[in-house]
C-alpha cells in the first residue's frame, strides 16, 4: 500500500564560522512533523527527523538521505523538508549544515532519481529561490494518466533567490514553516477527503503575500517549480460519497430507465428518464406521462444530504420527462421529445410556453418536441468508431495536450516567480496556444464512442477543454479585456480545475482498464 514518507531536516547549531545558530529550526521540524500527521495523516512511523539536538552533520545528512531511499516503494510519496541557513557562492545555492555546505541543485538532483512516483521538497531557508527544475514533463503514450498524475518531483522554497528567510516574531518557528503548517492543516482545502499540493502551495503563497504587505522591510515571496506532472492529492479523512438512489421501473409499453434530482432551494424538481419499448404517438406520450408523473411525485431521490434533509416527505413541484428509444438516447442525451409537468405553485406562462411547432399541448400535457432527434441519432450511429481506433487516437492527443499542458502551467509558474514579465509569458506561449488548439480541434473531430467507451471519451473532452482554456487568458487577443489579477485569478482556477478533470479521466480509466489496456 502507498504510504506518504517525510525526511525533515533542521540545523539550529552551527560550527562553520560566519553561520550563527538557528533555535527555531528545531522547532521548525517538530511543528512539521505534528503538522503532516494531524493534516495528511501522515503515519508518525513513515517520519524521519534529523537534528532533533541542533546538529546535522554532512555525513549524517548523506547517510539519512540513502537510508530514506532504500525504504521507499515505487508508489510511495516522499516530502523532504530543510529548515536552515542557506547561501549563495558564485550564483550556486547551498544548504549550510552544521559543519559543511552541501550543493541545493546536488540534492534536487539526488531526488529527482530517487525511485518513487511522487517527490515534495519543501527549502526554508535564506535565498533558497535559487535552485533549477529544468523543464517540465511530458506524458508517455503507453502509460495511463494514473501513472503520470503526481509523477515527478516539486519543490516549494521559502524565499526568492535574493530574499532572506526570517524566524517569526511570535512565535518559535520560522515565519515560511508557520504557513506551510497552516496550509497542511487547513480543513477547508479539504474536497472528498483529499487535500493537493496544488492548494498547499496556494495557501501558502497567500500566507506569505499577506505578510510581505505587512512587514515591507522582510518579505518574503515563495518559489514553485516542478517537473511533476499533474499535482499530489493526498488522503486525508474518510469519504463516502452521497448515494444517489436510482428508480428503474419496466412496464409494458415503457420503462423509468433514471430519475435524476435537480432540485433547487424553492422548488423539488425531477428530470426523468424513459424508453418507450415500441414507437409511440405524442398521444399515447402524454398518457404515460401523466402516469410518471403520479409515480415520479412522491418518490425520495437526492444528490445530497442538505437537499435530503430539505425536501424529504414533499411532492414534488416540477417534473420534465425525456423520450428516447433506447439506452443509447440517453447515454448521448437525445431524446424524441420532452414534457413538462408543474404544480399550481409555479409560473405556468413561464413554464408552458407554446409557441404552435415544437411547444405544444397535447392531451393536457405540455411537449417540447426535438425535431433533431431522427437526424442527431443517425449522425451519432453513422459515426461511432471502432473501439480500437478511437483509443489509439485519443490516447495519441492525450499524450500531446498533457504534455503542451504542462508546458503552459511550468512557464506560469515562472511569470508567478517573477524570473519572466507578463509580456514575455504572452510571448513564450504564443506556440503553446497554436498546438493545443490544433489539437483541440483534432480531438473535435474524433469518431463517437460506443456506449461502454462513452463516459471515458467524455472525461477525455472535458480535460481538453479546460486545456485549451489555460490559452484563453495570456493570449494577446483577449490581454486588453482584463487586468493583471483577473488574468492571475482565472488561471489559477483553470490550472485547479485540470487537475481535478485528470482525476476523473482516471477514475474512468480504471473502470475501463482491461479494455483500453487491450487496445494500447
Amino acid at each position: 500500500m502507498a504510504e506518504v514518507k517525510a525526511v525533515l531536516v533542521g540545523v539550529s547549531n552551527y560550527y562553520i564560522s560566519g553561520a550563527d545558530d538557528l533555535p527555531f529550526c528545531v522547532n521548525d521540524i517538530k511543528e512539521l512533523k505534528n503538522a503532516l500527521i494531524s493534516g495528511l495523516n501522515v503515519n508518525e512511523d513513515c517520519i524521519t527527523s534529523i537534528g532533533s539536538d541542533g546538529d546535522v552533520k554532512k555525513e549524517d545528512f548523506i547517510d539519512s538521505l540513502i537510508k530514506a531511499q532504500s525504504e521507499l516503494r515505487t508508489d510511495d510519496t516522499l516530502i523532504f523538508y530543510f529548515s536552515g541557513h542557506g547561501t549563495t557562492i558564485e550564483e550556486k545555492h547551498y544548504l549550510v549544515l552544521s559543519d559543511d555546505l552541501i550543493s541545493t541543485n546536488e540534492v534536487l538532483e539526488y531526488f529527482k532519481e530517487v525511485g518513487t512516483r511522487s517527490k515534495i521538497i519543501f527549502l526554508d531557508c535564506c535565498l533558497s529561490g535559487n535552485y533549477n527544475v529544468e523543464n517540465s514533463t511530458e506524458f508517455d503514450i503507453n502509460k495511463s494518466v494514473e501513472e503520470f498524475h503526481g509523477n515527478g518531483y516539486a519543490v516549494l522554497s521559502s524565499s526568492s533567490a535574493t530574499q532572506l528567510s526570517y524566524g517569526h516574531p511570535e512565535k518559535p518557528v520560522s515565519v515560511f514553516t508557520s504557513f506551510l503548517c497552516s496550509a497542511i492543516t487547513d480543513r477547508h482545502i479539504i474536497k472528498e477527503g483529499k487535500k493537493s499540493l496544488y492548494d498547499i502551495k496556494k495557501l501558502v503563497s497567500l500566507y506569505l503575500s499577506i505578510w510581505s504587505r505587512n512587514n515591507p522591510r522582510q518579505p518574503q515571496f515563495p518559489i514553485y517549480r516542478s517537473s511533476m506532472g499533474g499535482t499530489v492529492f493526498f488522503d486525508v479523512e474518510q469519504y463516502t460519497p452521497y448515494k444517489t438512489d436510482n428508480i428503474y421501473k419496466e412496464y409494458e409499453n415503457y420503462i423509468i430507465y433514471k430519475v435524476d434530482p435537480v432540485h433547487t432551494g424553492s422548488a423539488k424538481r425531477y428530470s426523468v428518464k424513459v424508453i418507450l419499448k415500441e414507437p409511440s404517438s405524442f398521444e399515447e406520450i402524454s398518457d404515460i406521462s401523466k402516469l410518471v408523473v403520479d409515480e415520479i411525485r412522491s418518490v425520495e431521490v437526492y444528490s445530497n444530504s442538505i437537499s435530503e434533509r430539505h425536501w424529504t416527505g414533499r411532492l414534488a413541484n416540477i417534473v420534465w420527462i425525456y423520450y428516447g428509444r433506447d439506452e443509447s438516447d440517453h447515454i448521448n442525451n437525445n431524446y424524441i421529445c420532452h414534457t413538462t409537468w408543474i404544480d399550481n405553485k409555479q409560473d405556468s406562462e413561464w413554464w408552458y410556453k407554446v409557441n404552435g411547432n415544437n411547444k405544444l399541448f397535447i392531451n393536457g400535457v405540455h411537449f417540447d418536441v426535438h425535431t433533431y432527434y431522427e437526424s442527431l441519432k443517425a449522425y451519432i450511429n453513422d459515426n461511432i468508431g471502432k473501439k480500437s481506433k478511437l483509443v489509439k487516437e485519443m490516447k495519441y492527443i492525450l499524450e500531446q495536450m498533457l504534455t503542451l499542458a504542462e508546458k503552459v502551467i511550468f512557464t506560469y509558474n515562472e511569470y508567478l516567480n517573477e524570473d519572466i514579465s507578463e509580456e514575455h509569458l504572452i510571448e513564450v506561449l504564443k506556440p503553446f496556444e497554436k498546438k493545443i488548439s490544433e489539437y483541440y480541434m483534432k480531438s473535435n473531430s474524433l469518431e463517437g464512442a460506443d456506449n461502454e467507451l462513452h463516459d471515458w471519451d467524455a472525461a477525455c473532452f472535458s480535460l481538453f477543454g479546460t486545456i485549451h482554456d489555460l490559452t484563453l487568458f495570456y493570449s494577446a487577443e483577449v490581454f486588453l479585456n482584463r487586468d493583471s489579477e483577473n488574468r492571475k485569478a482565472c488561471m489559477n482556477m483553470t490550472i485547479k480545475r485540470y487537475y481535478e478533470d485528470l482525476n476523473k479521466v482516471i477514475q474512468f480509466e480504471k473502470e475501463l482498464s482491461g479494455i483500453i489496456e487491450t487496445i494500447s
